[in-house]
């Protein structure tokens, strides 16, 4: 267990420094994602009691690009670089919020924290992506990372893999774990079980989410009589139209589409649905997972990242192998078929996350994370 499990009735952000201005800076609504939602959350929760938060949101319309060295890409990075600059000089920490991988993000990155130590501010890069790993596979991106992330104060992983790998490229104390965590205030009670059961999926709609294996479950859940409805809710990924339609393309008729929703809109959402599934081929710790968990619903998951830390398996839901459609449905067919099981292991997951990883927990480490650095400059 991690030194950020702390239980929630601890987890009041109390004030153990000065307060701070924070400029929060990555990619929020109109995009959708772990990111978007877990800088909303930052913003409208004890973080923002805590210290003086602003967004600066470098989201952006037009064709997703993300991961690609393009000249679109390279414009708006020097823009936002800029804009970094320009509103850092009214803040004391610039929180950068990146996937941290692959290298054009890193470099990207990179100069936006350059951008805000220029500026004489504390900058800490949060790292989301859960193929840096992976990625920090070869000397030159280990070379990458090490000079993209010299002018950050701090790196934070959000999940163990990512933290391993990160403390094995930069320098000694430069990496911390903070878990990701979710409010708990506004979440509505599981609402009446669904006849047929409604099993919901809440991600970008992309392959490497874990969609089409998700799909293959289902069909062989309803070869084996397991009647059921299955929910697709989620928007266009950063990768491109093509992953997207690559998902759209192969959906057959028994599955719902609900397209995106705002975020308020998403306790509603767990609530109409029965069983919760992120069947991904890689994830750091998905705000999804912690959300559906939060809701009250058993969740199904791949043993990628830290989703086998969030989830106990066969207490709260279950962990499977990626890409394994088949070991999937026998996960799923359970909860399917059984009211009482699916209640119990939910709530589990309720009490789980109130114990683990309520976003209260994550604003009360990040705090002192701030005012650690804050010691360290004076």
């Amino acid at each position: 267990m991690s030194a950020q499990d702390t239980t929630s009735s601890e987890a009041a952000v109390e004030p153990t420094g000065r307060r701070m201005r924070v400029l929060l800076v990555g990619k929020s609504y109109p995009d959708r994602g772990g990111i978007p939602t877990f800088l909303e959350m930052l913003r409208g929760g004890a973080l923002a009691e805590r210290h003086d938060v602003r967004l600066l949101n470098v989201a952006h319309s037009g064709v997703r690009e993300g991961g690609k060295f393009t000249t679109g890409n390279i414009g708006r990075t020097v823009r936002d670089a800029l804009d970094v600059r320009k509103h850092g000089r009214r803040a004391d920490v610039v929180h950068i919020h990146s996937a941290l991988a692959p290298a054009v993000t890193v470099v990207r990155a990179g100069l936006l924290a350059l951008a805000g130590r220029s500026r004489g501010c504390t900058v800490v890069v949060h790292a989301h992506g859960g193929n840096i790993q992976t990625w920090l596979t070869t000397p030159l991106r280990r070379a990458i990372m090490r000079l993209a992330m010299a002018p950050a104060h701090s790196v934070v992983a959000v999940w163990t893999a990512g933290e391993t790998a990160l403390r094995d490229v930069l320098p000694a104390g430069k990496v911390t774990l903070i878990d990701n965590g979710v409010p708990l205030d506004r979440v509505p009670e599981p609402g009446a079980p669904n006849d047929p059961p409604r099993i919901l999926y809440v991600g970008l709609l992309t392959p490497r989410k874990g969609v089409l294996d998700l799909v293959e479950a289902s069909r062989i859940l309803r070869e084996r009589g397991a009647d059921h409805e299955l929910h697709l809710l989620g928007g266009a990924p950063d990768e491109g139209p093509e992953a997207e339609a690559a998902v759209r393309d192969n959906l057959p008729p028994w599955v719902t589409l609900l397209g995106t929703r705002d975020p308020a809109d998403m306790p509603a959402e767990y609530a109409a649905a029965d069983i919760f599934s992120l069947p991904s081929w890689w994830e750091a710790m998905p705000l999804s997972i912690l959300e559906a968990m939060a809701g009250g619903l058993p969740v199904v998951g791949t043993d990628v990242g830290d989703i086998g830390r969030a989830i106990d398996d066969g207490v709260t839901g279950r962990v499977v192998p990626v890409q394994d459609p088949e070991k999937l449905a026998d996960a799923l067919e359970p909860l399917v078929r059984d009211v009482a099981v699916r209640r119990k292991m939910g709530a589990a997951g309720r009490r789980r996350v109130e114990e683990h990883f309520a976003a209260d927990v994550t604003a009360r480490n990040l705090d002192r994370l701030y005012q650690d650095l804050d010691h360290r400059k004076r």
